[in-house]
C-alpha cells in the first residue's frame, strides 16, 4: 500500500487508526546481531544446524566403547586415538566414540574384573542367562548414534520470522552461533515538547512533572522496538526543525503541541518540512489528538497529546501496530471480550471510540469488566491499576454490553 493510500481525509475511526498505522510501519532491513542483542527481535533467516547431528558418531548411552571381541582389556585413549582390538574404553552418553569402534555396552551389561592391580578386563554378560561368559559381544553397531543419524546440516530448527526468544538463543548458542540475522528491531526516540515540565520531584509554582519521558521508551521497549532515553524538545521552530532533521531513529515520538491551529509549533514544523499526513486525529476519547506523519527521508513521527491520560490512550492505539510494522511482525486485533458490570464515562464525542480501565474477572460464566475511575495524579489512578482496557464503540457503554479488551500487560501484541 502506498503512502497516498494511507493518508484520510478527516478523523479516522479507532479501527482505522490502527490499521492505517500498521500499514505505515515499513518492514525495516535485516541486520546480524550478536546472541545477547538478539532477544525479541524476529529472526530474518531460518536458523538451520550447522553440521551433521551427531557430528560424529557417538554413544548413545554411559557404557563401554568395544572393539573385536571380549574379554576387553579396559584402557583410557586420548580423542582419535583409534581402539585396539580386544580393548574397551569407558564413554559418557554423546560422547564421540574412538575410531574402530564396533559397538557401545551399556555399563550394566558387562562385569568388570580385575587382572592386576589398577587393571581391569571387561566381560560381558550373556543375553540369555544374565551371567558373564567370555564369548558374549554385543552386536556390531549397537549403542552407537551414527553422524548425522538424528539430522543432516542444514536441516532448518526454528522458521524466519520466528520470535528470538531465550529458547531459541539457547537452540542457536548450542548449534554453534555466535550471531543471529535479525530484522531490525526499530530505534524510537521520545522528544518533549513543553518547556514547564519538571524533570523531577514535586508539582511545584504552577508547573506540572512530565509523566511520559520515562514510560513512552519502557513502553515501546515492550513493543520489541528499542527506546531511546527521552530528551527535551526545543521549543523553537528553527531548533526543532533540525532536531527532527538530525535525527537518526526510525520513528520520533513527541508528547504536547498536536492540537489543530495555525500556531501550533509541532504542525508548522511538520509543514515546513512538507511531512506526509496519515493520522490526523482519531475519534476516540481520551486521545482525540494524535497525528502521524512520514517525514521525507523515511522516518515516521507519532504526535502524541501532552496531556498524560490522552498521550497513553493514543499511544497503545498507534504503537502497537506500527511497531509491529517496522519489526516485519504480524499483527490483529484482540479476540478477548467482557461484559460491563457498570456503566463506562460518557465519551467527549458521541461518535468517539471509548478507551476505558477496567479490572477483568474470569469466572466459568465467563469474563466481566468493572470500571475503574480515572482519578489521583493526571487522572491516572485507574489507569495504573488496570488489569484490561475496554475498547467501547459508540452507543455502547451501559451494563451487560459486551465489549472488546486489551490485556495492560500484553497491549503490546493486540
Amino acid at each position: 500500500m502506498s503512502d497516498a493510500a494511507l493518508g484520510m481525509e478527516g478523523l479516522l475511526s479507532w479501527t482505522q487508526a490502527r490499521l492505517v498505522a500498521h500499514a505505515a510501519g515499513k518492514p525495516l532491513p535485516f541486520a546480524t546481531a550478536r546472541l545477547d542483542e538478539a532477544h525479541g527481535s524476529l529472526l530474518g533467516e531460518a536458523l538451520v544446524s550447522i553440521s551433521d547431528e551427531p557430528s560424529a558418531d557417538v554413544a548413545a548411552f554411559d557404557g563401554y566403547a568395544v572393539c573385536a571381541a571380549g574379554p576387553w582389556t579396559v584402557i583410557e585413549l586420548a580423542p582419535e586415538v583409534a581402539l585396539p582390538q580386544h580393548y574397551a574404553t569407558k564413554l559418557r552418553a554423546h560422547e564421540p566414540t574412538p575410531p574402530h569402534t564396533d559397538a557401545v555396552m551399556p555399563i550394566a551389561q558387562g562385569q568388570l574384573r580385575e587382572i592386576q592391580p589398577g587393571d581391569h578386563q571387561l566381560i560381558a554378560f550373556d543375553s540369555l542367562n544374565g551371567t558373564p561368559d567370555e564369548n558374549a559381544r554385543p552386536d556390531f553397531g549397537t549403542g552407537i548414534i551414527r553422524q548425522a543419524e538424528i539430522a543432516s546440516a542444514g536441516r532448518e530448527l526454528v522458521a524466519a520470522d520466528s520470535l528470538i526468544t531465550p529458547a531459541v538463543i539457547a537452540l542457536a548458542a548450542a548449534a554453534g552461533y555466535d550471531h543471529l540475522r535479525i530484522c531490525r528491531p526499530p530505534i524510537v526516540s521520545t522528544l518533549i515538547i513543553g518547556a514547564s515540565l519538571l524533570e523531577q520531584g514535586q508539582p511545584r509554582a504552577g508547573r506540572v512533572r512530565d509523566a511520559l519521558g520515562i514510560s513512552i521508551p519502557a513502553f515501546v521497549g515492550a513493543l520489541g522496538a528499542r527506546g531511546n532515553p527521552h530528551v527535551k524538545a526545543p521549543e523553537s521552530r528553527d531548533l526543532l526543525l533540525e532536531e527532527l532533521e538530525d535525527s537518526q531513529a526510525d520513528l520520533i515520538i513527541t508528547t504536547g503541541s498536536t492540537a489543530p491551529g495555525g500556531t501550533n509549533l509541532l504542525r508548522g514544523v511538520l509543514r515546513d518540512l512538507a511531512a506526509h499526513w496519515l493520522i490526523d486525529g482519531v475519534t476516540m476519547s481520551p486521545g482525540a489528538q494524535v497525528l502521524l506523519a512520514r517525514l521525507p527521508d523515511g522516518k515516521l513521527l507519532l504526535g502524541l497529546p501532552g496531556d498524560p491520560r490522552s498521550a497513553l490512550a493514543a499511544l497503545m492505539t498507534v504503537a502497537p501496530p506500527l511497531i509491529a510494522g517496522l519489526r516485519g511482525a504480524t499483527w490483529q486485533e484482540s479476540s478477548q471480550t467482557a461484559v460491563l458490570i457498570n456503566e463506562t464515562p460518557l465519551p467527549d464525542y458521541a461518535e468517539d471510540t471509548a478507551l476505558v480501565p477496567v479490572r477483568v474477572t474470569t469466572t466459568p460464566a465467563g469474563r466481566t469488566a468493572q470500571v475503574l475511575e480515572s482519578s489521583g495524579p493526571a487522572g491516572l489512578t485507574g489507569w495504573a491499576n488496570a488489569t484490561d482496557f475496554a475498547v467501547v464503540p459508540p452507543g455502547m457503554g451501559s451494563p451487560g454490553d459486551v465489549v472488546s479488551t486489551i490485556s495492560a500487560t500484553n497491549s503490546m501484541s493486540n
